[in-house]
């Protein structure tokens, strides 16, 4: 019993993506897929991240998603045998353009030219060096 929660939040995310996948009759969410679960500690909410293989279609994967939410907590409830069945909601997972975004930046700070004190006192006293000149 050491991380109860943890193994609701993977049976709620393996269950609700087979029932995405199989009972929900709808090409977008052929798919689709399930990042990451969060529930809060009383189980009463929880949000699920997903994401959708063509980017431009994510929007409406969750838009779609949060319009069937009470059908998918039903379908979620007869599979699973706790109290209480959380209240489900849908958020699209930025995870992977995010780290996109930190590979360019890393990929940037190892390519520029390193800045230290010294440039940067150059910088200034080029600065006002051109002052002193109008």
């Amino acid at each position: 019993m050491a991380d109860k929660k943890g193994r609701v939040q993977e049976l709620i995310q393996r269950n609700v993506s087979e029932i995405i996948i199989y009972d929900l009759k709808n090409d977008l969410c052929k798919f689709a897929s399930i990042h990451e679960v969060k529930m809060t500690s009383d189980y009463s909410f929880c949000k699920i991240y997903v994401s959708h293989i063509e980017p431009d279609k994510a929007d409406e994967l969750i838009d779609f998603l949060n319009s069937k939410a009470k059908f998918i907590r039903s379908k979620l409830a007869s599979k699973l045998d706790i109290y209480k069945t959380p209240e489900l909601r849908f958020e699209k997972d930025t995870l992977y353009e995010n780290s996109l975004k930190m590979d360019a930046l890393i990929e940037k700070a190892i390519n520029s030219k390193p800045k230290t004190l010294k440039d940067l006192d150059k910088k200034k006293s080029l600065k006002r060096a051109a002052k002193k000149e109008k």
